[in-house]
């Protein structure tokens, strides 16, 4: 093989649920080799470890949605940032 040619990666991730069996376009659950959670909804995966999916949700649920500003305050939580 010539060393400009793309290499075929092996995929270690692993496969832990698929909305639909055998439909690789539907939104999936996988567990990386390094142990973070993938998410893919469309084709746009965002993988992190399990600690951040929780502190994620936490935020969320922590959000009143009848406030004026909860989309800003959502954002800044989780971000990091003081609001």
């Amino acid at each position: 093989m010539n060393k400009n040619e793309p290499k075929a990666c092996i995929n270690t991730d692993r496969e832990i649920w698929r909305k639909t069996k055998d439909d690789y376009y539907s939104p999936a659950i996988h567990v990386t080799e390094l142990g973070g959670i993938g998410i893919n909804v469309g084709g746009y995966i965002l993988v992190a470890p399990i600690e951040s999916w929780h502190d994620a949700g936490n935020k969320i649920l922590t959000v009143n949605p009848n406030l004026p500003n909860w989309k800003r305050q959502l954002a800044y939580w989780l971000l990091g940032w003081k609001g």
